[in-house]
């Protein structure tokens, strides 16, 4: 399954005319994850398994519209959340440091 969502986002990648997305391996891989943590997982324990289960996937129609559907939205999701690196990258914005500032702990001790 890990392999056929990888390469549906690449796909919608390539397919992106607006850039709306990152290319990068960071966003690459959050948009997979989080895509794989809303389909159903396919566990295999062999390579032959996992070339025969992702045939699979790739042959039923229903399951790639699915995967597309989720990994659209997980597209999305990671592009209004951007963890880039790329200081190119068209999803950075002009976002100030925030510095947080931790609040004191109670050293009162509980009786």
């Amino acid at each position: 399954m890990e392999r056929a969502v990888l390469e549906m986002v690449n796909e919608l990648l390539l397919l992106e005319s607006q850039q709306r997305y990152c290319s990068c391996e960071r966003f690459c891989h959050d948009a997979a994850a989080l895509a794989l943590n809303n389909l159903q997982p396919r566990y295999t324990t062999s390579f032959e398994g996992s070339i025969y289960t992702l045939e699979a996937i790739q042959a039923d129609q229903e399951l790639q519209s699915l995967i597309r559907r989720e990994v659209g939205k997980a597209m999305e999701i990671v592009a209004a959340n951007p963890r880039c690196p790329e200081p190119d990258c068209p999803l950075q914005r002009n976002v100030e440091a925030v510095e947080l500032e931790l609040a004191p702990s109670d050293t009162r001790k509980q009786n």
